[in-house]
C-alpha cells in the first residue's frame, strides 16, 4: 500500500465546488463525487437538478449515494498529511 500512497495528491480528494477535500463524499447517477452539503445546496440553489461537472439535467432531485471507498481514501489522505504537518518542526523551534 505504501507504493500506492505515494501516487496520492490532495487533488485527488477535491470536491469541484468547494474546490477542497471532500467532506462526506457521495455520488451522484451519473458518477461524479462530490461532498454531500455542496451537492445539496447546489441543488437546493439551482433548478433544475443539474451535475456540476457534465451538466446532466435530472427531473427529479437524484438520489445520492455515499461513496464509502472515498470516505476511507480520504480519511487516509487527511491522517497521513496530518501526521507529515506534525512532524516538520516550525522555524521558532528549530532556531
Amino acid at each position: 500500500m505504501s507504493a500506492a500512497n505515494c501516487l496520492l495528491s490532495e487533488d485527488q480528494f477535491l470536491c469541484s465546488i468547494c474546490l477542497d477535500v471532500f467532506t462526506d463524499p457521495v455520488s451522484t447517477p451519473c458518477g461524479h463525487n462530490f461532498c454531500k452539503n455542496c451537492i445539496t445546496t447546489h441543488w437546493d440553489n439551482n433548478v433544475p437538478c443539474q451535475c456540476p461537472m457534465c451538466k446532466k439535467v435530472s427531473k427529479r432531485r437524484p438520489e445520492l449515494h455515499i461513496n464509502t471507498l472515498l470516505s476511507e481514501m480520504v480519511a487516509q489522505f487527511k491522517h497521513e498529511a496530518q501526521q507529515k504537518t506534525s512532524k516538520v518542526p516550525c522555524d521558532v523551534c528549530t532556531g
